[in-house]
């Protein structure tokens, strides 16, 4: 690949990137996931199912899914019912890659 093509991707890929906006739109869309995946986990790992855990759960998620974990995301992609939450999924995706 010569210079000139490479110049275009990354300006292609810039330009296509979702807004700051439409990722936290995106963020709201998929919250409602959130709790499953904790409750998955507090199962998982033998944990007490109360709020300090599940808060605590939530928070880690959240922050796993801002930084685009894949894991995280590919396990949403798996509980979305939707199209709205599948596409708030392919958002964050490309957004934080």
């Amino acid at each position: 690949m010569n210079l000139q093509e490479s110049i275009r991707r990354i300006l292609r890929e810039e330009l296509n990137k979702p807004s700051e906006n439409e990722f936290k739109q995106a963020l709201k869309d998929v919250r409602p996931l959130i709790p499953q995946i904790s409750h998955r986990i507090l199962h998982d790992e033998n944990m007490e199912h109360n709020e300090e855990n599940m808060v605590k759960l939530n928070k880690k998620i959240l922050q796993k899914v801002k930084e685009g974990n894949d894991e995280i995301l590919d396990e949403m992609w798996e509980l979305a019912g939707s199209r709205i939450i599948k596409n708030a999924i392919n958002i964050i995706t490309f957004y934080t890659k």
